[in-house]
């Protein structure tokens, strides 16, 4: 499905994006100066994200499971001039990275695909430094309920036990079906806070006015598309990503 995402799919080379229709990095300010920073980017898709923080002076590493969408990434680094190590590799084994290698991990809608959440974090626990930033851009747990269009409401069925959904549009692989898993707020904040990390903050981010909007003013969204905006008012309603920003403790 990666070429028909990355041509339906408006994603900024300026910008870190974290969720669909809302602001990115340079609006919200979740990581701070990443000049001279070694940052590694989980499930990196195209690896958008990665060349933006390449241009703001970051030295970055972008892994992905999917080689088309790398073969996307690279076509783009060489097309912004951005250099990015390009790894393919799947984000629950990271055992190509040494300990203690980058001082910031990012990851912006890779989180919910991965099935042992738990294992991919101790392993972003060990390849941080000490007091390096982990920062999960994600679906949110409300995500997982169907919207009614006649009465403007989210039928939340049963908020403690999401379901899992399991992707209708594609075809499988190497015998698996696409798969996206919602968890809680607190089972994320148990998951996130047992593997080493403390939890600075989180967020939820709200979507620009995207009705009052023209074109030109939706093309600096960092992350948008047909798709998504014919989705805005459920979105200006109900949360569909939520931001983790957690630092490793010890």
């Amino acid at each position: 499905m990666s070429d028909e995402y990355q041509t339906e799919t408006l994603i900024s080379l300026e910008d870190v994006h974290y969720s669909p229709l809302c602001p990115g990095e340079k609006e919200l300010g979740i990581l701070g100066n990443v000049s001279g920073k070694d940052i590694l980017e989980l499930a990196c898709g195209g690896a958008q994200n990665s060349i933006a923080l390449s241009k703001w002076g970051a030295h970055v590493t972008a892994i992905d499971f999917s080689d088309r969408q790398l073969s996307k990434a690279k076509e783009l680094t060489i097309q912004e001039r951005a250099y990015v190590e390009l790894v393919l590799g799947d984000i629950e084994y990271l055992s190509m990275f040494k300990d203690s290698k980058f001082d910031i991990i990012i990851s912006s809608f890779g989180w919910e695909f991965i099935t042992n959440l738990k294992l991919c974090l101790l392993e972003c626990s060990r390849i941080l430094k000490k007091g390096g930033l982990l920062i999960i851009g994600t679906v949110h747990p409300l995500a997982a309920f169907e919207w009614n269009q006649q009465s403007k409401n989210l039928m939340v069925t049963n908020y403690f036990n999401p379901p899992v959904e399991i992707w209708e549009d594609t075809t499988a692989y190497q015998g698996h079906k696409g798969m996206t898993f919602f968890r809680t707020i607190e089972e994320m904040f148990d998951l996130i806070t047992t593997s080493g990390f403390t939890i600075e903050s989180i967020k939820e981010p709200y979507p620009y006015p995207i009705p009052e909007m023209n074109c030109l003013e939706k093309r600096t969204i960092p992350y948008t598309s047909h798709k998504w905006e014919k989705l805005y008012e459920r979105l200006s309603k109900v949360p569909f990503a939520i931001i983790y920003k957690a630092r490793k403790s010890s």
